[in-house]
């Protein structure tokens, strides 16, 4: 009887965190969804793909809710310890950068212009700064859907070409505005644009590094990349 009663809870807490596993994973994909369109909002002027990414983020807000709900009923229930107390917190955790992600693909979507500068999108298009982020945001969805600690450090490593290029895109937007005073309006709308990716990128990067946590119980948040611990530094 008592064994069966153990197996019982040890089956229920599985369950349990299938559904919290669920949650973010889904939040994840719609983040990541919210970005594509956003930028193809942007790219192209569309309004209408626009709109529907800022009228789509009540959804991310409202898995935040359920995340945090299912994570707080799962510690009550079963008071996990070790590792799966640091799985249920970390994805606790990634629901808030999942949301903060997808405030910033609203955020894109608001810069979106139908009158935007050709000229201005062809160089920020040169920077490859989307391109960058979406790298990152997908490698640090595969380190958390796959608990992979080589994702993860890929995704440090990956948040670097997005700095990189988000300091390209800084240089064109100084650049247009010399040459063009008039456009004001446009510059400010290509400095949130360019904000956004690399915040997005941030949010990609604690992602990661709560996966190493959960994995080894290592918070290297506020680590440079060449401090991290060596059994990290070797993963490629």
């Amino acid at each position: 009887m008592i064994m069966s009663a153990q197996t019982h809870l040890v089956h229920q807490f599985d369950e349990d965190l299938d559904e919290l596993k669920h949650l973010v994973y889904s939040m994840g994909d719609l983040v990541t969804e919210q970005i594509n369109n956003a930028t193809k909002a942007f790219r192209t002027g569309d309004i209408d793909l626009a709109q529907s990414v800022k009228d789509r983020d009540a959804a991310i807000n409202a898995l935040e809710v359920s995340t945090d709900r299912c994570a707080t009923l799962l510690i009550a229930k079963h008071q996990p310890a070790a590792k799966d107390l640091r799985l249920v917190f970390g994805i606790a955790k990634m629901a808030t950068d999942f949301e903060r992600m997808g405030d910033q693909a609203r955020n894109i979507a608001r810069a979106s212009r139908s009158d935007f500068p050709e000229e201005l999108s062809e160089e920020l298009a040169k920077t490859g700064i989307v391109e960058s982020t979406m790298k990152t945001v997908n490698l640090a969805m595969l380190a958390l859907k796959n608990l992979s600690e080589t994702a993860a450090v890929n995704t440090l490593r990956s948040d670097s070409d997005v700095d990189n290029a988000f300091k390209a895109g800084i240089k064109v937007v100084t650049a247009f505005l010399q040459n063009h005073p008039d456009q004001v309006e446009s510059v400010l709308s290509c400095l949130d644009l360019l904000k956004a990716y690399e915040r997005m990128g941030d949010h990609a990067t604690n992602i990661a590094e709560h996966v190493i946590f959960i994995l080894d119980g290592e918070d290297i948040r506020h680590l440079r990349l060449d401090a991290l611990p060596e059994s990290l530094a070797k993963l490629s």
